[in-house]
């Protein structure tokens, strides 16, 4: 029984390893500095945030870019990581009664971005999407905000920026309600309510009320399907796509794989953004 306890620890470990190591990486290409090895090496500075590419990601395999490749969901990964060992007695989440309410804000801030992108006539999909947060002075204030809170509120409250302010998962959260292709299932008949999975969501759904999560605030970080989080003798959630259950690793290993390229070929066949 020890030694079993030993390697089921062991294989979790090994996951958060490995996932933090995938996030590290999507920090640092997207970060200005690092632009010269592509640059160098193939011959053109590509933008890896490309829009059209996080679209269709999210058509294809839900909430996945929140949770593996957005690089201020990664940041705040990271700060929150950070907090939790420098500041474990201070960390917490507002209660349900603002909690709630304060989730419609990005919805707002959705609306306020697609006037903006309407009226200006921003190419929002397929040129640079920077030039959207010059356009006016709410969209500069709400980018130099962006960047401030993501540095320093999940010190000490996970995912703030995440759960009520980013327009972009507003646009996503119906996207995935809409198509929902990928989702994570719960078994009801299987489930013992243990709520295991709802300790770990950095969201606070309750992933053990729910029999499909898909477009209600998920970053796809899969935390709660991982070993360990679910009993065994359970084993009542998984990642679905297309209605057939899928290995997390190989479907997270092909998300990246399929953002990556897709985006490389999209700056081959047109260009560096101007």
């Amino acid at each position: 029984m020890q030694k079993q306890k030993k390697t089921t620890a062991r294989k979790g470990l090994q996951l958060i390893h490995l996932r933090d190591f995938i996030r590290l990486m999507t920090v640092l290409l997207f970060l200005p500095w690092i632009a010269w090895v592509p640059e160098t090496i193939f011959g053109m500075e590509p933008d890896f945030e490309l829009e059209v590419a996080v679209m269709l990601m999210f058509v294809v395999f839900g909430s996945f870019w929140c949770g593996w490749i957005c690089p201020f969901g990664n940041a705040d990964y990271f700060i929150s990581k950070i907090g939790k060992k420098l500041f474990p007695s201070m960390q917490f989440n507002l209660p349900a009664s603002v909690d709630r309410p304060l989730r419609y804000l990005k919805y707002l801030f959705l609306a306020g971005f697609f006037y903006v992108i309407v009226s200006k006539g921003i190419d929002y999909f397929w040129g640079d999407h920077m030039i959207m947060y010059k356009a006016t002075p709410f969209t500069s204030a709400y980018i130099h905000a962006k960047k401030a809170l993501i540095l320093l509120v999940p010190l000490l409250m996970p995912r703030f920026f995440c759960k009520y302010l980013c327009f972009q998962k507003a646009l996503y959260n119906l996207m995935n309600r809409l198509l929902p292709l990928t989702t994570i299932k719960r078994d009801t008949s299987a489930c013992i309510s243990c709520r295991r999975c709802d300790k770990v969501c950095p969201v606070q759904i309750q992933v053990s009320e729910k029999e499909t999560i898909s477009g209600s605030d998920c970053l796809g970080c899969y935390s709660c399907v991982d070993k360990g989080v679910c009993p065994e003798k359970a084993d009542a959630l998984h990642i679905s796509f297309l209605g057939k259950k899928v290995n997390p690793l190989v479907f997270s290993l092909a998300a990246i794989l399929f953002y990556y390229l897709f985006t490389w070929s999209v700056h081959t066949i047109t260009g560096p953004l101007s």
